[in-house]
């Protein structure tokens, strides 16, 4: 299987590391949907999808299921950004659309039921599947976002990644907690 492949560099990882510096969540001056929202680029941009779903001069597309405050963050921290030649589209989706579409798919305030629909529907997809929740991961999501000691962190399943066909580079892994098939093995 072909992927794109990503062009680091030391410019990028030091960015990465400032973008992701976790920041006690009562000093930021970001609110959480632009925080998270920045987290989610930096997500497209150290991701690598297939060749097939994501082809020289295609879009990349970002979809947000559930807090239009995230969707206005990330229409707003996307705005002009171009990720290896590529633009960059936001889509806010309603909790029963496809997701085909979607290089990267956030969902956040679903009920237990919506989820598991939204994991099942996406399942072996190259989507980059990320949210909130506590139990998303568990059902098989690729990346949440937690609070912990006061500050907004961020956990990645390389195995859910890898089952997606998506390939995550390892500078955004090390500043990740690593978890495997739902259980914390690795925390930062």
């Amino acid at each position: 299987m072909a992927f794109r492949h990503a062009r680091p560099t030391l410019i990028g990882a030091v960015a990465l590391a400032c973008a992701f510096a976790a920041l006690p969540v009562q000093a930021q001056v970001a609110t959480a949907p632009e925080l998270k929202a920045a987290f989610l680029l930096n997500f497209v941009k150290f991701t690598n999808w297939p060749v097939s779903v994501a082809p020289d001069g295609v879009d990349l597309t970002m979809c947000v299921v559930g807090d239009s405050r995230v969707v206005v963050a990330l229409d707003e921290v996307t705005r002009g950004q171009r990720i290896d030649g590529r633009s960059i589209v936001v889509v806010a989706l309603g909790k029963g659309d496809n997701a085909e579409r979607c290089h990267l798919l956030y969902a956040s305030d679903l009920r237990a039921d919506q989820e598991r629909s939204l994991i099942d529907a996406t399942r072996g997809r190259p989507i980059l599947t990320a949210s909130d929740s506590s139990t998303f991961m568990k059902r098989g999501g690729v990346a949440a976002f937690h609070i912990a000691g006061g500050r907004m962190k961020f956990s990645v399943n390389p195995s859910a990644a890898e089952r997606a066909q998506l390939r995550i580079s390892s500078k955004l892994l090390s500043l990740a907690v690593i978890v495997k098939d739902g259980n914390d093995v690795q925390s930062r």
